[in-house]
This record gives C-alpha cells, structure tokens and sequence, in this order.
C-alpha cells in the first residue's frame, strides 16, 4: 500500500491507497539549474544606488532570487538596495528570509506610478504559474490586479465563457500584456517548484514573461488518462495554503481531467478564512450568482463565484479544509472531516475498482488527457 503525502497547511497528511485504487500521482518533476547557472542568470540584472525591487510572489524561490540579488548589491556597495512585496505574501516570504538580514517592507498604498518617480530602477519579481482566468500567471497578471485595479473589469469581462481556462493565451492575458507595455521597469520571472529553480527570465516585462510561460510550458505538462475522481494539493509553498481564494485555482486549474459526473476533492487548510472579496460576500448573502455574471467591476476573486456555479452543474466539487463547514456548503462544497473518509467515499461512488488520479502542485502543472 503506497503512502501519499499532501501538504495541508503548516502539516502532512497521508492518503493511504492500495495500488490497484491509485490510478496515478502527479506532481512537477523539473530539470533544475544549479547554484551556479542561477548566479549566472543573475548576473545581467541592473542593480544601481536608486533600484526597488518590488516583490509579487511569496515563494521559496523568489527568496533565493531575492537574497542573491542583495548579495550582489552588497558586492557593488550598494547596502539599502529596496525590497517590496505584496502584503499577503509578505510574511510568508520572511520566513523564507529568516536567515538572511534582507530588510523586506509591505507594498503600501502609494501606487505604482509614486514608486516609478521615486526610483530610477524598478525590478518586478515574479513566479510564473497557471492561472486560470489568465491562463498563465506572473508580473503582467499580478501587477494588473494589484497596481492597475482599474483595468481588471476589463480583463474578467473579455474571459470566453465562465469556465477556467488555464494553460490558454486568450484576451484576458492580451490585455494585462497591453497595460504592462508602457510600464518602465524590468522583470525577474522564475519557473520553479518548491525544490529549485528551472528558469530564470530577466528584461522586458512582456519578453521576459513570455519567455518563462514558454518555459513553463515545455517542462511542466503531463498527461494522464481522465478519471471520475481527482484529489488535489497545491504545492509545499506557504501562501496558496492560507486562504481559499488562493487555494481554489489549484482546483480550477485540475479540474478539467475528471470526467463528467465525477468529483473533485481540494486539500486546502486555509487557516486565514475565506480570504475575503466575492467569496466573502457570496458568504455573507451580499452577493448573488445574477450579480457576479452582470457586475460592471471587479471585485477580487469574481471569477470564483462563476467556475464554481458552473463546475459544480459537471462535478462534485468537495474539499477537506479548516474551515467552517456552513461556508464551504454555502459555496456548493461537499465537506469532508479527513483523508479517510474522502477514499471511503469515492470508493463507494465509483466501485471498490476505482481508481483515483492524486495531484500534487497543481498550481505549476498543467494536466492533458490521454486520447
């Protein structure tokens, strides 16, 4: 009987299946670059008396770019080189960095444009991933939705249809690629897992993220038959645990590999809640499925609210987490108490035969069925 270990939050938990149920275990499998060949991919990136580096993911990864690239300042005599991210990766990113002595501030309020007056030398860092309103995720989508929130209605009304769209070059991405040409800063892209890093793309915002997707692309599909159960994990990663909003594009970004009829079960601690914008008030009864398909703005996590009207019409859509179960079942969630207890149950949907599709890093793979 082979043992499965997810990451649930701060803990693992063990999916305990015999090897004729477990029809196959996915999770990124990356040819890394050494510490040399990252200090290399390094080495061209412009670092003067008057450079922000403004941080927009909050993983494992991005730490070691990070310390680096203070290492490098350092080296140039440059000691109070700016370090900035977004505040809810903030705190992840600094226990990454507990061994460091990199000073690491919150993105505040002042915009993007204050941050472009003030310094000479703007580095956006980012790890490109999946997303599925975007189909692809990294300093374009990121700076859309946290600098430019404005533009974003734009975006989420252009998407075809209200279903995910992961791994799909569509107007969406055109778009947020558009609002990011006139931006006069550069950026670090990383394609990585939790173990190390693939790539590294430094330059031109559009060029350097384009270059990472394509990256990405090459090393991270794998295929596997279509089954009628799936259960899913975001990565070792600390920030897609926190809240549900983050956690739920690793569902999105899955769930097109189960069957119709099927069920999709999501691991998702989640000790920080809901994560608050349209999950929240869905919750709260301050927002209906009519008003997030007629909205005139966005309000963050809108797409969540339509994947899930639509995708629980194919599935059932179940998760194991932290939190309140009224909230979850609110949401259309089936609710589980533990590991155990979603095998028992998909066994008893789908015969003692069934074999169940487990998925690790679904943040960072992208699924194709087998024909």
């Amino acid at each position: 009987m082979p043992e499965i270990w997810f990451k649930y939050g701060t803990t693992d938990i063990v999916l305990d299946i015999k090897f004729e149920n477990l029809l196959k275990h996915v999770s990124s499998d990356y040819p890394l670059l050494t510490e040399d060949e990252i200090k290399s991919a390094l080495k061209d990136v412009i670092i003067g008396e008057n450079t922000i580096f403004l941080v927009l993911s909050g993983s494992r990864a991005i730490a070691k770019i990070i310390t680096i690239l203070s290492q490098m300042a350092q080296s140039k005599g440059y000691e109070k080189t700016a370090v900035e991210a977004l505040s809810n990766i903030a705190e992840p990113l600094r226990s990454y960095l507990a061994d460091t002595k990199i000073s690491l501030r919150r993105i505040d309020s002042l915009s993007l444009q204050d941050r472009i007056d003030k310094f000479r030398n703007v580095i956006f860092i980012s790890h490109v991933n999946y997303d599925p309103l975007f189909g692809f995720n990294g300093t374009p989508t990121l700076a859309l939705r946290n600098f430019m929130k404005d533009k974003m209605y734009e975006a989420f009304k252009s998407r075809l249809g209200n279903l995910p769209a992961v791994g799909v070059k569509g107007t969406p991405l055109e778009i947020a690629l558009s609002y990011c040409e006139d931006i006069p800063a550069l950026s670090i892209e990383v394609v990585a897992n939790y173990h190390g890093i693939a790539g590294i793309y430094y330059g031109n915002i559009s060029q350097s993220f384009n270059d990472a997707v394509t990256k990405l692309s090459a090393i991270s599909i794998t295929n596997t038959e279509s089954t009628k159960s799936a259960i899913i994990s975001v990565s070792n990663e600390i920030v897609p645990h926190l809240t549900l909003a983050n956690s739920l594009n690793s569902l999105w970004n899955s769930s097109h590999i189960v069957k119709e009829g099927g069920s999709i079960v999501l691991l998702a601690e989640n000790r920080q809640g809901i994560g608050g914008g349209a999950l929240q008030m869905f919750i709260e009864g301050k927002l209906k499925i009519e008003d997030a398909r007629t909205s005139s703005s966005y309000i963050n996590g809108l797409e969540h609210i339509l994947f899930i009207e639509a995708l629980k019409q194919k599935y059932d859509l179940c998760i194991l987490s932290s939190m309140p179960q009224y909230y979850l079942r609110t949401l259309g969630f089936t609710t589980y108490r533990g590991m155990k207890d979603i095998l028992q149950d998909l066994l008893a949907k789908y015969g003692k035969q069934h074999k169940v599709l487990a998925i690790s890093d679904a943040e960072i793979i992208l699924l194709k069925a087998i024909l």
